[in-house]
């Protein structure tokens, strides 16, 4: 695989591909030639037959170095965008080339989080996990094992990635209330604890049922918290490239018109979210805000002293601006609209 990286790289270089740039709200972006992952590789290159015949050669080329080959029909041509002539191109490259992989059309980066379709093997997974027949042989202790089970086996990749739709979560949570409480197929039982009561902790007087909705919220919120800290990966630098990263960059800021994808920006409203649950070590005091975060105690100083808050000249300021150092063995030094008396 580092064979075929330095081919890619060197056909890039000598511009015979022409790679794909992910494109911001300000600078060049980031360059994007091919990614690699656990048994699949991405390649992209412009929808032209000279470059498709580059391509082809250069695959050829990897296969007699390495002595490995290459599955056409494992293999796919996935145009995106606009493609003008794709099936002429196509008849043209076969004829040049040979065979090539089949040609599927790329689908354009809307908002599938909004599409219930997305969903449904989802749910057909949770009703055949939760059948009908099952509860009739169990108590209900072992119904609520049960549905746990289903959910930590269910699949959490839509989950991770996608706000899930309210019309969802709610046919999610009924064949759950319906594995639980009802005793045959067509009968309804009366619901002796209430759903949300169901879904909280079992230290605080619930069951033990993890909530979709929370599931789903959390999940999100975790790739929020990975931007925070993963600032050397590829993924940070596609997605601070294309949105841009705000002063203190724990988040990028928010999409706009043009430069807005419906997966990042669900990500990013939940991910607005953590600044409430998150307290912070001061080091350099450069990126922690004085009043604003929650550094000193268990909750901001805005909340601790609202009366100085409202007074405080700057209360968006950093720690850093507060801090004096001149004074002997540094003093903080907040700014406020008038002074205070002794």
């Amino acid at each position: 695989m580092e064979a075929l990286s330095c081919l890619i790289k060197r056909a890039v270089s000598g511009g015979f591909l022409t790679s794909y740039r992910v494109k911001g709200r300000g600078g060049e972006g980031v360059q994007l030639t091919h990614l690699m992952y656990a048994d699949d590789t991405l390649i992209f290159c412009d929808a032209s037959k000279d470059q498709l015949a580059y391509l082809s050669c250069m695959l050829m080329w990897f296969e007699v170095i390495s002595g490995l080959r290459i599955n056409l029909d494992k293999s796919e041509i996935i145009p995106m965008g606009k493609v003008e002539n794709l099936k002429v191109l196509a008849l043209e490259l076969e004829r040049k080339v040979g065979k090539l992989p089949p040609i599927y059309l790329g689908l354009p980066l809307g908002a599938p989080h909004k599409s219930v379709a997305v969903w449904d093997g989802m749910e057909e997974r949770l009703r055949r996990r939760l059948a009908f027949w099952k509860r009739q042989y169990i108590s209900k202790g072992g119904r609520l094992t049960h549905i746990r089970s289903a959910l930590s086996n269910m699949s959490i990749y839509y989950m991770s990635i996608l706000c899930m739709p309210i019309s969802i979560r709610l046919r999610l949570e009924q064949i759950q209330r319906d594995f639980l409480w009802s005793e045959r197929a067509l009968e309804r039982k009366i619901h002796l604890v209430k759903w949300p009561v169901v879904c909280s902790d079992k230290s605080k007087g619930g069951l033990g049922v993890k909530s979709v909705s929370t599931f789903n919220r959390a999940l999100l919120g975790k790739w929020s918290w990975r931007f925070m800290i993963e600032n050397e990966v590829l993924w940070y630098r596609v997605i601070s490239r294309k949105y841009g990263v705000e002063e203190r960059g724990w988040y990028t800021w928010e999409g706009r018109k043009g430069f807005s994808v419906g997966l990042w920006k669900e990500i990013r409203k939940e991910g607005s979210q953590l600044n409430n649950y998150i307290g912070f070590s001061v080091g350099n005091r450069r990126r922690t805000r004085f009043w604003l975060d929650s550094w000193c105690g268990g909750e901001a100083l805005c909340n601790s002293f609202p009366s100085l808050f409202t007074l405080a000249v700057f209360k968006e300021e950093r720690g850093s601006e507060v801090w004096d150092s001149l004074i002997k063995g540094g003093s903080w030094s907040p700014r406020f609209l008038s002074a205070f008396n002794d």
